[in-house]
């Protein structure tokens, strides 16, 4: 009969050598990282009425395992306790290299221009202030700047959200933006869209935030591009933030995400670039913001004309268009390997909202792009 002993010295026949085999692997890769060079990087928040998140976004930068760090808060005229929150944090943090700003209300790309001055670094990197980073991710975002051709790098976007239904359809999308579509545009160091919630430059590459947008961020890594550096993505480094937590908020994001990607487009789509940028610019556009108009108008039109309208042609081809559009996205999921079925699950209440609520922001999008209103808007947040 074993007796404990005997048993614990079974289990660690079996456990040791895979154990020592996963440590030593360990050891290796976080030790090829750490010997790498560490310039100076500077974190710039701008911040604006993010009193319920700013600290917790301000405790994920200090304990970053990348040791040459400042942070620079830059408080675009809150009308919360913002500036207060930070105040006594930068008090209690000393030893801490953070410094606040304060601004009147100008907008966040003027707000991230404004912090830009005052950054001591070559490398400028930039967390909206309702998120928060892995203890790594700094560390893991700067290990891709080894090429001197890599003007900027975007980090791997983690949607949260109290709303458990709506929240997961929203990480389901990201999950596929980032691993189907940056993942696939790194290899040709394209990556279009360095999200302004988690991302690295180079200041030679940047020069100064792209102001006069809606979406800073994707007017200024196509700046990036335009001047023939590399952008890619940094998978492992990872950035949770908050995603909206109903409808109504989802479609004002996305409205002014459309819009400033049509403003966008407009002043870099026929810029001088590499091939394979140009190229990924033009599929961004054309399946981005118009692919699915001539899906949805397909789906209404071709019943019409082939046959006489009744409701029993209409729902079959519901029918049909639901189940080709599931094979599709269930595909986008295999391929970037999501093992999590509940995401194949709900891709039928995915695509009501894709085809709703997404449809309806590029169109009303469309209508907003002739006005002139660039003021700086935010969602209702919470606590993280």
């Amino acid at each position: 009969m074993l007796t404990i002993f005997e048993l614990i010295i079974f289990w660690l026949i079996f456990d040791g050598p895979y154990m020592l085999y996963r440590s030593l692997l360990f050891f290796a890769y976080n030790r090829k990282i750490t010997a790498l060079s560490k310039p100076r990087a500077t974190i710039l928040i701008p911040a604006y009425n993010e009193e319920l998140s700013i600290e917790k976004t301000l405790r994920s930068c200090i304990h970053q395992s990348y040791p040459n760090l400042e942070i620079i808060v830059i408080n675009d005229g809150s009308k919360d306790s913002t500036a207060e929150i930070v105040k006594n944090f930068i008090l209690h943090h000393r030893h801490k290299n953070i410094r606040l700003i304060n601004q009147e209300n100008q907008g966040k790309a003027r707000a991230l221009n404004n912090g830009l001055k005052k950054a001591n670094s070559e490398f400028l990197i930039t967390i909206d202030a309702d998120s928060y980073l892995h203890h790594k991710s700094v560390e893991l975002l700067m290990a891709k700047f080894k090429s001197k051709k890599v003007g900027a790098v975007a980090g791997n976007i983690v949607a949260l959200s109290r709303h458990k239904l709506l929240g997961y359809i929203q990480k389901m999308e990201y999950e596929i933006s980032t691993h189907f579509l940056r993942e696939s545009q790194s290899a040709l160091g394209a990556v279009t869209v360095t999200p302004g919630a988690f991302s690295g430059y180079r200041r030679s590459a940047l020069i100064k935030f792209e102001e006069g947008t809606l979406t800073e961020d994707f007017d200024s890594s196509a700046k990036v591009l335009d001047r023939g550096y590399e952008i890619i993505i940094a998978v492992d480094a990872l950035c949770y933030t908050q995603v909206p937590l109903n409808i109504i908020d989802i479609i004002k994001q996305r409205i002014r995400w459309q819009q400033g990607g049509i403003e966008v487009f407009s002043k870099h789509l026929f810029e001088n670039k590499r091939f394979l940028v140009s190229l990924e610019m033009f599929l961004i556009f054309f399946y981005g913001f118009y692919g699915l108009f001539p899906k949805i108008l397909t789906f209404l039109i071709l019943p019409l004309n082939l046959y006489s309208f009744n409701i029993s042609t209409f729902l079959f081809g519901l029918l049909i268009f639901l189940i080709y559009f599931t094979l599709i996205w269930s595909i986008k999921l295999a391929v970037i390997g999501m093992k999590d079925i509940g995401y194949y699950l709900i891709v039928p209440l995915f695509l009501i909202y894709w085809y709703t609520i997404i449809l309806y922001s590029i169109l009303a999008a469309q209508i907003m792009v002739f006005k002139k209103n660039k003021r700086w808007g935010t969602l209702q947040r919470y606590r993280m």
